[in-house]
């Protein structure tokens, strides 16, 4: 069971609390406008899809959060059940994993829709991107758990040859042998997030060099360049470059909480949280302001609150 003692405690539980609430809050704005927009027009497009199946698992994922942390202020037998602590690590990772595919698969969207290239196989996709992206989607996450399965079952093996020999739970020595399951997801985990960080990359890199090749085009023909497909190409592009800098900042996360498996501390794992919950919390953001019916309905929101107070 914890007490904040100290300010930077304090400090810390606050900030990933307030991060959680506003990650929460906007992924749930999402998901709501999409879904109430599907139940009027008895219709939704890709894009919305895409946006919905993106936030309902960060959703979930931040519900997660919250149980694991609501833990620390329990009594220690609580906290250290190792029954709760698989719940939730394999909780999150399957919600992490589809969170990042589904944003990956997002900006690939975004990437091929926008961006022109007189490529064959690109134009060939730019055709048959609506009917492959979800198709792509649900491969991607079902290999992506195909893959964690001989982990997991290398972890439920030591487990039970542990529970064999009479060991009891985390005891030191018992902690050597039978691994946390958070320690066994790690590497399919990191696979997944170097995959998704990769054609994150590479989406914002084809989209820098579609601009570019736009602008100079309006150049030798003396237009303007603030014309709609300029506009179009710099709001996702900003997105694009936002999304990749908190996505660095989530694999720093990801770097340190490696570390505070090694025991390096509680301040370590809590670190690595708050910048973990900085990417669903800032993409759910970016999204609302640059998505123009997301905006809208923003907007709205806000001048009938202005009206009623």
């Amino acid at each position: 069971m914890i007490v904040l003692t100290s300010p930077l405690d304090f400090l810390a539980w606050t900030i990933l609390g307030i991060i959680i609430v506003i990650s929460l809050l906007g992924n749930g704005f999402i998901v709501f406008v999409n879904g109430y927009r599907w139940l009027r027009n008895r219709r939704i497009d890709l894009c919305d899809i895409l946006l919905t199946a993106l936030s309902t698992p960060r959703c979930l994922l931040q519900f997660v959060f919250l149980m694991n942390y609501s833990l620390y202020f329990t009594p220690p037998e609580a906290y250290f059940s190792m029954y709760r602590k698989e719940i939730i690590s394999l909780s999150w990772y399957f919600l992490d994993t589809i969170s990042l595919w589904c944003n990956t698969w997002l900006n690939v969207f975004y990437c091929v829709k926008v961006t022109n290239f007189p490529n064959r196989l690109f134009l060939w996709l730019k055709t048959r991107i609506n009917a492959l992206t979800l198709k792509l989607l649900g491969v991607s996450i079902i290999l992506s758990m195909i893959f964690s399965l001989p982990s997991t079952i290398s972890y439920y093996d030591q487990k039970k040859w542990c529970n064999r020999t009479g060991m009891q739970p985390l005891n030191a020595s018992q902690s050597k042998v039978c691994r946390y399951i958070g320690t066994v997801l790690l590497p399919p985990q990191l696979s997944v997030f170097l995959i998704n960080f990769i054609m994150n990359i590479t989406a914002c890199i084809l989209l820098l060099t579609s601009l570019w090749q736009h602008t100079r085009n309006m150049r030798k023909s003396n237009i303007g360049f603030k014309d709609l497909n300029t506009w179009v190409h710099v709001n996702v592009i900003k997105q694009l470059i936002f999304h990749v800098f908190f996505y660095f900042l989530y694999f720093v996360g990801m770097a340190i909480y490696t570390g505070s498996m090694l025991n390096l501390g509680p301040m370590a794992e809590m670190a690595s949280d708050i910048l973990m919950c900085l990417l669903p919390f800032s993409h759910s953001i970016i999204l609302i302001l640059t998505n123009p019916k997301l905006k809208t309905s923003y907007a709205r929101i806000l001048k009938f609150r202005w009206r009623v107070s």
